[in-house]
């Protein structure tokens, strides 16, 4: 019987050892969920994360040109249009106004002065469009419009209910 004993308290010994949480235990978990939230932080990607630590929102207002419009067109973009991203469909905007129509140029080689001249071409316009949306500050990133980048020089895809076209962003607030 002292052997029948003997197995039961080693066994009762060895369960209870396995059942047991220590240090080593919590450091080797800790360091688990570190390494999975590095490897979910590098291969995410950083518009996402950026995303999560957005500040609030603001109302902007931003201006694009676009150019080499035919006469015809100019009147299919409409105070209070909805503006949508070309590529993704999402909403950048409302319009708030067209100005700024100027003539278009292209240059054009003059062989009697030998020289590249500006030259207006019958029927088309630059336009100025000014755009009002919510959008998102992101610090080093700039603002953003349903995750259309909006900064000056940056191409935008604009499509009104009437009209397609790309322009390029000439105005954001400070």
């Amino acid at each position: 019987m002292n052997e029948n004993n003997a197995t039961v308290t080693k066994t009762q010994k060895s369960e209870k050892k396995k059942g047991k949480f220590n240090f080593i235990d919590f450091l080797l978990i800790l360091i688990l969920v570190m390494l999975i939230a590095s490897i979910v932080y590098v291969l995410m990607p950083s518009n996402w994360i950026k995303g999560m630590f957005a500040d609030k929102s603001v109302n902007i207002e931003y201006s694009i040109e676009i150019i080499g419009v035919d006469k015809a067109y100019i009147e299919n973009i409409k105070d209070n249009d909805v503006v949508l991203d070309g590529v993704s469909k999402a909403n950048i905007g409302t319009v708030k106004a067209v100005t700024d129509i100027t003539q278009y140029t292209e240059l054009k080689y003059n062989e009697e002065t030998n020289q590249g001249v500006l030259s207006p071409v019958e029927g088309k316009y630059n336009i100025i469009v000014t755009i009002t949306a919510t959008a998102d500050y992101n610090e080093g990133q700039g603002y953003t419009v349903n995750g259309t980048r909006i900064a000056v020089g940056e191409k935008i895809n604009a499509r009104f209910p009437n009209y397609v076209c790309d322009g390029y962003c000439i105005s954001v607030p400070r």
